[in-house]
């Protein structure tokens, strides 16, 4: 297989458990403004098998920058919604001389609480017993605001996204969630552009008052808030956000 070579690209990173056709709004209008990217599904998710093993988000950011190094890409700006945030943040701890700029969207540097944990590891085992359907269903009614519930066909899109996901990439994920690091620390270090953007609709997941905290920690970071969306404001609001990352990632890659 013939790999394009992408000197600079934005790198896209998707939210659990969906894969990067939550982003196909993007590559539309990316393609038209001639914006380079890469779009990965981890391993369990979209198209990507599962690997042996256990996952960890130090494992999953080493399989995107695998990846990544594919394309012989020297410079990047990472749009990552909600776990694809987790990713970022390690990328940072240990990857940061590729990385040109941040898009964090609907994510939280804080670590999981202890009753965030048992939740986690509480899905684990209903997944175990009973499969991943309900999941489905809970992180559907979770993850959407209400415009966004109303709109069916965009729902018929998610939960086909969802539905791609295997039981064992999505019980090895949310082991890898419950266990990640607290990334407070991280915020004062960042020091290239980013923007940090909540959707206002967001109460169960990532509450703007939580995200916000992102964009208060790094200096210089702009923060937005998009009506009509929760937790995924690509796929939920898909012109407001590509009017506000546009300029931005062609700025940053001085495209």
């Amino acid at each position: 297989m013939v790999r394009a070579y992408l000197p600079k690209a934005v790198v896209f990173l998707h939210a659990f458990p969906l894969s990067k056709e939550m982003y196909s709004a993007q590559f539309c209008a990316f393609e038209r403004e001639g914006i380079p990217y890469i779009a990965l599904d981890y391993p369990g998710f979209g198209d990507a098998p599962n690997l042996p093993g256990e996952y960890s988000i130090e494992r999953l950011t080493d399989y995107v920058i695998n990846e990544i190094r594919k394309f012989r890409t020297k410079e990047v700006v990472f749009i990552g919604d909600s776990m694809g945030g987790y990713i970022m943040f390690e990328a940072w701890r240990r990857y940061r001389e590729i990385i040109r700029g941040f898009v964090f969207v609907a994510t939280r540097a804080e670590a999981d609480t202890e009753e965030g944990k048992k939740a986690r590891y509480a899905l684990i085992e209903r997944v175990e017993k009973e499969g991943k359907e309900f999941l489905i269903d809970l992180m559907l009614e979770n993850q959407t605001s209400p415009a966004t519930k109303k709109d069916e066909s965009k729902m018929r899109k998610l939960r086909c996204i969802m539905e791609k996901a295997t039981k064992e990439g999505i019980i090895k994920t949310l082991k890898a969630l419950a266990e990640r690091k607290d990334n407070r620390e991280l915020l004062p270090t960042i020091s290239v552009p980013t923007l940090v953007i909540a959707g206002k609709d967001d109460e169960k997941v990532t509450p703007p008052d939580v995200v916000k905290n992102i964009a208060k920690g790094i200096e210089g970071a702009k923060y937005y808030e998009l009506e009509d969306c929760a937790h995924l404001p690509p796929f939920e609001n898909p012109e407001k956000f590509n009017e506000i990352v546009i300029p931005f990632v062609k700025e940053v890659l001085g495209l």
